[in-house]
């Protein structure tokens, strides 16, 4: 079995305290990665859920963020950078939604879900590569997106075309920063037994139908895509930029016959 030796590394990750971000903690935490870790909830709470987790105190800092507020979204990267000046490793994971068929979803709520998975990236993005190309840092920044932004889906609307936005915009970010030594890497994972994916998976059947025919009936666990993560944190895809790893079970095939 390949070893993956993260000592020394600081590795910053937004949506850090959500069902498949646990093992993403727990992977790059047991790889000796110290953790920035950045969610809305609030921190006593956090700390708690992370103490279950059984992840050291000392092995991470935690900050409550709504990253849709892009000026905290920007301090606390500006705080972190003055704290590890040498950060290279960012991971934009926050992101999810529920059901929200177009016909019944209010343009506030379309925009909400729309901000939260595509703009809030955007706003991480930018207060992340100012640091980067100040410090002529080689960064690497990965995105989760969703193998629904290439298999469209029913009542998914804002959410499938802000993730097709965020692969888009990370091909667009790794072609405009290659000359800064920056990478841009997209994990797009199929129906997850965990998070916002069980959830729609349990309220659409044709949803439901679909992942599993297409899947063999598998569906993905939030363990093999903590080790997609792990890998692109890794000097193993020290070569790879401008891609979309499709962790997805077959799911992004899209044979819906």
């Amino acid at each position: 079995m390949i070893q993956i030796d993260l000592s020394g590394k600081v590795i910053f990750i937004t949506g850090a305290m959500g069902a498949i971000a646990e093992h993403m903690v727990k992977r790059l935490s047991a790889a000796g990665a110290m953790l920035v870790l950045i969610d809305v909830k609030p921190e006593h709470e956090a700390r708690q859920t992370l103490k279950s987790w059984q992840i050291s105190d000392q092995a991470y800092f935690y900050h409550s963020c709504d990253i849709t507020d892009s000026g905290r979204l920007t301090r606390i990267v500006n705080e972190s950078f003055e704290r590890f000046p040498q950060m290279d490793t960012v991971l934009g994971h926050a992101g999810g939604c529920g059901l929200h068929p177009f016909a019944t979803t209010s343009e506030a709520e379309f925009e909400r879900v729309f901000r939260f998975n595509f703009l809030a990236q955007v706003y991480l993005t930018r207060a992340v590569f100012a640091q980067w190309v100040r410090g002529k840092i080689s960064g690497h920044l990965i995105f989760t997106s969703s193998y629904v932004a290439r298999v469209p889906h029913t009542q998914i609307p804002a959410y499938a075309s802000a993730k097709a936005a965020l692969e888009n915009f990370a091909r667009c970010m790794a072609l405009e920063y290659a000359s800064s030594g920056i990478r841009v890497n997209v994990i797009s994972p199929g129906n997850v037994a965990a998070g916002s994916s069980l959830k729609v998976f349990d309220q659409d059947p044709a949803y439901r139908e679909f992942v599993l025919r297409v899947t063999l009936g598998k569906r993905n666990s939030p363990e093999s895509i903590a080790d997609a993560f792990l890998f692109l944190c890794s000097p193993l895809a020290a070569e790879i930029s401008g891609q979309i790893l499709s962790a997805d079970y077959g799911s992004g095939i899209g044979n819906r016959l």
